[in-house]
């Protein structure tokens, strides 16, 4: 009996320490970091009523991390790459609020956008140049100080995480990308005269 419960416990034991822990090799994703592929267009500290600040992004397909080349096409199989940011505008001294505008106001030249609590906004593949694009206005609708940010589905304030799209049973990749025009906390601050 007692030959039994090793058994038991041995097999209890290997089955335990087999188990993976990492959500992120269970959910095939990778990560990496190449700098600069989402911009804030103009970067002007003041904007009026009736304009639109636009957020662009044109990446290759071929990205250079570190010394190699990556084909992020040829890794995930995307189409799309994902990506999110915040608008948010002065109340008080202390608060900011989202900026809401119907999907129909933004003004999206290239790629997709959704806007709710965030913008979701998605780079889509052109086969032409082997690009991922994206280029969206968002308007500006009132006066006011105003802000901002990458870091709502990001863990770094300068930094923008752009998620691929990627088919079933294909690696998912997670790119990080630093954004010129930001603040130390994160932030773009501009206002709207």
């Amino acid at each position: 009996m007692k030959k039994l419960q090793y058994i038991v416990l041995l097999t209890v034991a290997l089955l335990v320490s087999n188990c993976d822990t990492n959500d992120d090799g269970f959910y095939n994703n990778v990560f990496a970091e190449v700098p600069n592929l989402v911009a804030i267009d103009a970067h002007a500290s003041t904007y009026t009523v009736g304009e639109k600040l636009y957020i662009s992004a044109d990446f290759s397909r071929y990205l250079a991390e570190g010394s190699t080349t990556l084909d992020a096409f040829e890794t995930t199989g995307a189409n799309q790459f994902a990506f999110s940011y915040v608008i948010e505008k002065q109340t008080s001294a202390t608060t900011w609020d989202v900026v809401n505008v119907n999907d129909s106001q933004l003004d999206i030249v290239k790629g997709s956008a959704q806007n709710g609590s965030y913008v979701y906004g998605i780079c889509q593949y052109n086969t032409a140049d082997e690009t991922y694009e994206y280029r969206v206005g968002f308007p500006l609708l009132s006066t006011g100080t105003y802000r901002l940010s990458f870091n709502y589905n990001s863990d770094t304030p300068n930094k923008v995480e752009l998620r691929s799209l990627s088919p079933k049973k294909r690696l998912i990749l997670n790119i990080n990308s630093v954004i010129t025009g930001l603040d130390s906390a994160g932030f773009y601050h501009f206002t709207v005269n």
